[in-house]
């Protein structure tokens, strides 16, 4: 009877230390090692013509998203991420704003960004954009999208175990929508 009671006790530790294991990846493998950590939104916008090609995570509070004949461009106020590059809960920590910009036609409708909501872009340097907004000019550096993560607050869920494609926890969760998977947006595999 010792055995099949350890043999329970040993299969509950397993499944709570597996499921702690079920960790949502911001950014996916394929792109990791063309990501440039050490590049802040300050220095990109200092001189945006010198990182132009290189690739950025950078996220914040999307502002607007407007929908064009050949892209869609999504306003967001850069917010400081965390290690796990989730946006900050301070819009006053924000160094400026950035454009991402989907010009492949992945965001089919630019309805899916609720004003306020939180994201994260994986993004390749374009250049930098002057443009007016309520009568102030703003200095945009522009991301070209590689990848996204749009972040939704979920309440705790009631699931015995963490992880299976279920939500565990308070705060917010990332995901990918169909349309803007790494594997859809990005140029390449490599």
């Amino acid at each position: 009877m010792k055995i099949h009671a350890g043999f329970w006790v040993g299969c509950a530790l397993l499944s709570i230390v597996l499921s702690g294991c079920n960790r949502y990846q911001v950014i996916p493998d394929h792109l990791v090692k063309q990501v440039n950590d050490k590049l802040s939104y300050e220095q990109v916008k200092r001189s945006p013509e010198t990182y132009r090609g290189q690739t950025v995570v950078w996220g914040g509070e999307v502002l607007s998203a407007i929908r064009d004949a050949d892209r869609t461009t999504v306003e967001v106020l850069e917010i400081p991420l965390t290690k796990d590059h989730f946006p900050l809960n301070s819009p006053a920590s924000s160094r400026g704003r950035f454009l991402a910009i989907d010009s492949r036609g992945e965001i089919i409708d630019p309805a899916i960004f609720k004003e306020g909501s939180r994201i994260t872009v994986i993004g390749e340097i374009l250049d930098s954009r002057t443009e007016t907004r309520a009568k102030a000019a703003y200095d945009f550096p522009v991301l070209a999208i590689r990848d996204m993560t749009m972040w939704e607050e979920r309440t705790r869920g009631n699931y015995p175990f963490a992880g299976y494609n279920h939500y565990y926890g308070y705060g917010f969760y990332g995901y990918r929508t169909p349309f803007i998977r790494g594997t859809h947006v990005a140029e390449s595999e490599s």
